[in-house]
């Protein structure tokens, strides 16, 4: 075969499949062309190896080099002197271990509720106020309470007064002179001459006491805007009758122990301040507050009677029944305004009880016995048949 023979055959085979090639384009269809195509997943991030620590865990054993030097010496010399000056080195481990002094000084400046508290603390507690009662009670009044001590008077107890004049106040006819003044009220009740000095200001002590804690009982009422239990006239209930008794026992006590006195005032004092108070707590937004004796929020926190000493509305008439309540606003008796000096004037403790017993004693004599009796009648016939 000659090279031109090869090279048509070579021709001849590439122009058929050359045709071939065509004809198999041809049968795919535009559609399939369009829909072909290759899916291409994400890519995953390579995981980083774990590094594992197969040493053990370093410990800090580093510590302060010592300053070793003549210069370090002499200031730490220096400073423990000044430490030794300022510093107070004391054994005490109990309050009880304080000076007697001190210790009163302390307990003057907490509340008689306080110190009813501290009584139950332990024995050696309750024994030195004990002991002590009528020093601290009197502190604790001083402090707190020294306006109210001279508006609220002690009743004296009839073991206090003279023989001579208990005769005379045991006597028929002062006490049938005092029966308008010893009328049964609800809320105090009557006064027992058999223990009780029944002097008039002893009466009126005695009656102001008993209202102070009735008016805090009923404080409750009063705020949240309750009616007080009205008692009809002539019924004497249980409920009424244990809380006169149980009133009446705090001010016995009273009168024989100074510090259940300051209790008392303490509870007026919180009474006080409650009703003074009442509008801008429970009160109409509408209306303006009035606060009386210019009482502030310092006079509140306090916990003294200070303010009372400004001026403000006296308190001349006795709350005989509990409607007086509605509109008591401060009931602090036994003293007047001085418009002059600006001042209120207290009577001088003391002398009013003295006034009254002396007027009782000149007035009155003491009732004498059957035997007594006969023999002053005999004596008076013989010196008339004298006489004759």
């Amino acid at each position: 075969m000659s090279t031109s023979d090869m090279a048509v055959d070579v021709a001849t085979s590439v122009s058929n499949s050359t045709q071939s090639s065509d004809v198999e384009m041809k049968a795919v269809s535009p559609k399939a062309e369009s829909e072909a195509y290759t899916l291409i997943g994400p890519r995953k991030a390579a995981k980083k190896p774990v590094a594992v620590d197969d040493d053990e865990p370093l410990v800090d054993t580093t510590e302060s080099i010592p300053l070793k030097s003549k210069k370090t010496e002499r200031m730490q010399k220096r400073q423990q002197k000044k430490l030794k000056k300022t510093t107070v080195t004391s054994e005490t481990k109990s309050f009880l271990e304080l000076p007697p002094e001190l210790l009163q000084e302390v307990l003057s400046y907490l509340r008689p509720s306080d110190i009813f508290r501290l009584l139950r603390l332990n024995k050696s507690t309750r024994d030195f106020i004990m002991d002590n009662e009528d020093l601290i009670a009197k502190d604790i009044i001083l402090h707190r309470y020294h306006t109210l001590a001279r508006s609220f008077h002690l009743p004296v107890p009839l073991a206090q007064v003279d023989p001579t004049a208990q005769a005379a106040l045991l006597s028929k006819n002062w006490q049938d002179r005092l029966q308008i003044h010893k009328k049964p009220y609800q809320h105090v009740r009557v006064i027992d001459p058999a223990k009780v000095c029944t002097c008039m200001s002893c009466m009126l002590s005695w009656n102001n006491l008993n209202v102070v804690l009735d008016l805090a009982f009923f404080q409750r009422h009063l705020n949240n805007r309750d009616p007080i239990p009205m008692i009809p006239r002539g019924t004497y209930p249980e409920w009424n009758r244990k809380l006169v008794e149980r009133n009446a026992s705090i001010v016995e006590k009273a009168m024989r122990s100074p510090l259940h006195y300051a209790a008392i005032l303490q509870i007026h004092l919180t009474t006080l301040v409650g009703t003074l108070t009442r509008q801008v707590r429970v009160g109409k937004k509408t209306c303006h507050p009035r606060r009386l004796f210019h009482l502030s929020t310092a006079d509140i926190e306090s916990g003294t009677d200070r303010f009372l000493e400004r001026s403000g509305p006296p308190s001349y008439e006795f709350p005989f029944h509990r409607d007086n309540y509605y509109s008591l606003e401060a009931y602090v008796p036994n003293r007047k305004w001085d418009r002059e000096d600006q001042v209120w004037l207290y009577a001088s403790p003391g002398k009013p009880h003295d006034n009254d017993l002396s007027w009782v004693v000149a007035r009155f004599q003491p009732d004498l016995s059957p035997e007594q009796g006969l023999g002053q009648f005999v004596a008076e016939f013989a010196e008339q048949l004298r006489a004759s």
